[in-house]
């Protein structure tokens, strides 16, 4: 059976360095991977994320047919690190994300840009026109601020215009950083789900879905932390807002668990339980298979695994293991 993989990254080290931050991003070597610092928060930096042909020999080995690469850090912190226009950051990195899908078949991209800019949005249209790009890869909060503001909703409405296909992932350094997440790797752990939900819970709250309605979005890791909070969305929903300042009044026109249903999810996380959730939660036509794999390294075939441990349809399996997918994002796949 075909598997695409939705979540995959790879960054293979640039020949050139025009904004001066690989020294910054290098890191301290550890065996064959490095332990980078960046913003006080220590990370792995494993060598799978920068090895282009080792990451097609463990994919294909698993039993991966298709592969969907992006970038979803690099644009943000190198920005952070030099100050230099965010812009012409971006377009480096969607250069170098298009030059990684093409060196194989069946190898897709997706550009990456600031949401909360409207001026990227030509880059938008680069990304999806000459470069090839099925789709966009925004981060859940781009340098502290969120993204379902106003200054959003220019991007928002080209989007849904164009019905551009959406992956939402969280940053490498996640709102809440500063509350001792540098310890026990709590960033990337809890921080990175959870800069997710707030995301997603203030989409929701804000109205942005009843705005935009035909949006389409994928997000990362089940959702991060978006499942286990609904409930609480929606009883705060029903006990209303009355005599509440207005920045704290709920906005969206329904129960915000019935906005699961202008989202899908992939199955990132390692837990069959929560797989499970996602596809009772979301409806097993908005799950497509991802593994987060390149600074994740686990073997996709642990992945594949727990799909098929599912007790649903082989039909069912399918759509989550490549079917949506190719039907989210256009993909021109034939099994």
């Amino acid at each position: 059976m075909p598997v695409i993989d939705v979540h995959t990254h790879c960054s293979p080290r640039p020949r050139d360095d025009p904004f001066g931050v690989a020294e910054a991003l290098r890191g301290i070597p550890v065996g064959k991977n490095a332990v980078t610092n960046y913003r006080g928060l220590p990370a792995v930096a494993y060598h799978d994320m920068t090895d282009f042909e080792l990451q097609q020999d463990v994919c294909a080995k698993a039993g991966i047919t298709g592969r969907i690469i992006s970038n979803p850090f690099a644009a943000e912190m190198i920005t952070s690190i030099t100050r230099k226009p965010a812009i012409d950051v971006v377009k480096y990195v969607n250069d170098q994300t298009a030059a990684v899908a093409a060196r194989a078949k069946s190898n897709w991209g997706l550009g990456t840009l600031n949401p909360l800019d409207a001026s990227h949005i030509t880059e938008g249209e680069r990304c999806l026109g000459p470069l090839g790009f099925k789709g966009l890869l925004i981060t859940s909060s781009w340098h502290g601020q969120f993204i379902d503001g106003e200054a959003a909703f220019a991007f928002w409405e080209w989007a849904q215009a164009h019905e551009v296909p959406l992956f939402i992932h969280p940053p490498r350094v996640p709102i809440g950083h500063d509350q001792q997440m540098d310890q026990y790797k709590l960033d990337e752990l809890v921080g990175r789900p959870f800069d997710t939900a707030m995301a997603l819970a203030r989409m929701i709250l804000s109205g942005l879905f009843d705005r935009y309605p035909g949006l389409k979005i994928v997000v990362a890791h089940m959702g991060g932390g978006l499942l286990p909070v609904i409930g609480r969305l929606d009883f705060g929903w029903r006990l209303g807002c009355e005599g509440m300042p207005e920045r704290a009044v709920i906005r969206c026109k329904q129960r915000p668990s019935e906005y699961l249903a202008n989202l899908c999810v992939d199955t990132m996380g390692f837990w069959a339980p929560h797989v499970r959730e996602a596809v009772e939660m979301f409806g097993v036509d908005h799950v497509m298979f991802g593994t987060d794999y390149g600074p994740v390294p686990v073997d996709p075939a642990e992945h594949i695994d727990i799909v098929n441990k599912l007790v649903i349809s082989a039909t069912d399996k399918e759509k989550i293991l490549w079917r949506n997918a190719a039907r989210f994002f256009k993909l021109d796949y034939i099994a």
